[in-house]
This record gives C-alpha cells, structure tokens and sequence, in this order.
C-alpha cells in the first residue's frame, strides 16, 4: 500500500541510478552526505567515503532581505508590534515555524514554562503564518495543526502565561526579516529545537537580521555554528533548552556579532552559487559521460531484502 502511494521503489531505483551516473553528489551538509547516503538501500550505488563523488555546498541567505538594513516593511513591523506586544521593548526568544510536531515547538515552550528566570528575561512569540489568536483559532486548523498546538496553549493557560506566550501571524518573507531587524535590537534569540534539522535556513536567515541564535545539536545546526556563534541544545532535553536560551541571552552581543560574521562569510547565495559553478566546470572539463539506457525502475526486491 505504502508502495503504491508513494512509489518507493521507482523511486530508490531512479536514485540509485542517478548516483552511480552522477559526475558529482552535491549536499548541504557533512552530515547528510556520511548519513543519508550511507543508507543501506543506496549500497552499492554510491560509497560516501569517495571524496572525488561529493562536495558539500550549503544553500545561503538572501541578504536583499534577510539583512541588518531595514527594509519596505520595518515600518508598518515596528508601529504593528510596538502595539501589539504586551511588552515591547523587552528581549524575546523567537522561533518562527509552520505548526509540525517535528519542529517541537512545544520543547521550547516548556523550557520557557519551567524557568522563572527565563520568563523574567523574555517574552516567547511565535511567528507562524495565519496564526495569531490561537485560543480563538484552534478549531479552525488541521487536524495534524490542532494535535501539535492543543497541548502547546494548554501548557500556556495552565502557567498563566498566556500575556507571556504571543502568536504573530507573519505573511512574507520581507515581514519575517522585519520583525526579526525588531527583536534584534531588543537583544532578542532566535530557538529552532527541532527534532533534526536537515538544514536550518531559518537560523541563518535569522542570525543574518541580527539576532543571536539556540539550534538543535541534532542535524545541519552542529555545522552551521561549529565556531561556537550560535548555541547548541539537546531538543529532547527541556533543562537543556533553558540552558542553551539563557546563555543565547546572556551572550546576546558576542553571539549575533559572531554568528552574522559567520553567515556573511560562509552562507549567502552568491557564495553557493559561486560553489556551484566551480563544480559545474569542473565536470564539464572533465569530458566524463555516465549517461546510457534507464534501466527498469524497480527496486522492490531490494527494499523487501532490506526490510526482512
């Protein structure tokens, strides 16, 4: 049935395929390339210890909006959230994400229900699109949406948090950049404790208006910030999380400084495309042609081995 729906075996087939035809595998990551590739449904068709057959390129910031320089939108942000906060001026962890149990948004929040300080710090807000009055909302959400956020604003009402704990509805990007340039210059932090990050686009993005950020150690975070400008935390560990926001706090100068040099250094669109060009030259230099017939797509024993 699985099979049917989402064609597992066309799909393990094609990309074994384009991986042994490949001139080069290119991941965002260290970490993808020595994981992902080395499941074994892929043996045989790639070996990840090959550095000739990778390189790792992450994907970048665009720094025309996501930039310490205000933008066509910082106006209506400030005059919209200086009104709306039920305290502005104060420093906030911030995490912007759509409402999926993967992100654990409810991790987070419990680290902020359970530390004093924290609460004395900061306030919390969530940016999430279309959402901006949970309490009155929740009945009109998916189904997947109400399972996540019930518990969350449950959690909230039952420390009577909810004037600590606010929803922002953040409609673009050109917004979402703006009212990060806003919590920056209240010394703000930016949380992402997901269960795993392939990636982490939006701690860059964040990091790159000025914020200071808490990632989780589980995926693409570890490497982002390896130089230690940013905070790592342990998503399945709730004191942990407290731990990583208040030091992200409390290091709030040294960390945005830190991690926006990083960003601009290593993680900007022109520096992936740059990446990208040299590896496209090179194979077209290389004169190498792995192309030929498409085998049968179908790599259902191979999968049903596996799973035996």
């Amino acid at each position: 049935v699985m099979d049917q729906r989402f064609h597992f075996s066309k799909r393990i087939a094609a990309e074994r395929t384009a991986m042994e035809w490949a001139y080069r595998i290119i991941t965002s990551t260290s970490q993808e390339r020595m994981e992902q590739y080395a499941h074994p449904l892929y043996a045989g068709a790639v070996d990840v210890h090959d550095d000739a057959k990778f390189s790792v390129i992450p994907p970048g910031v665009n720094t025309q909006v996501f930039s310490t320089q205000a933008g066509e939108a910082d106006q209506s942000v400030n005059q919209k959230l200086s009104v709306s906060l039920s305290r502005p001026d104060q420093p906030h962890l911030l995490l912007a994400s759509r409402i999926d149990e993967k992100k654990n948004i409810g991790g987070a929040v419990a680290a902020y229900v359970k530390s004093p300080e924290l609460q004395q710090k900061a306030g919390f807000v969530i940016c999430t699109r279309g959402i901006d009055k949970p309490f009155e909302q929740i009945e009109s959400l998916s189904a997947e949406e109400q399972k996540v956020l019930k518990p969350i604003l449950e959690m909230i009402s039952a420390a009577g948090l909810r004037d600590r704990v606010e929803f922002l509805d953040v409609q673009s990007q050109t917004e979402l950049a703006a009212t990060y340039r806003y919590f920056a210059a209240r010394k703000s932090v930016f949380v992402l404790t997901s269960f795993y990050e392939p990636f982490g686009l939006a701690p860059i993005e964040a990091v790159a208006c000025g914020l200071s950020c808490a990632a989780t150690s589980n995926g693409g975070p570890t490497e982002i910030f390896a130089d230690g400008s940013g905070v790592l935390v342990d998503p399945t560990d709730v004191d942990d999380i407290a731990r990583g926001l208040e030091e992200a706090l409390d290091n709030f100068e040294d960390l945005a400084a830190r991690a926006r040099a990083r960003v601009l250094d290593m993680y900007t669109w022109k520096k992936t495309a740059a990446r990208y060009l040299v590896v496209i030259a090179d194979g077209a230099a290389s004169g190498l042609d792995k192309g030929g017939e498409v085998p049968e797509l179908d790599a259902g024993q191979r999968i049903r081995a596996y799973l035996s």
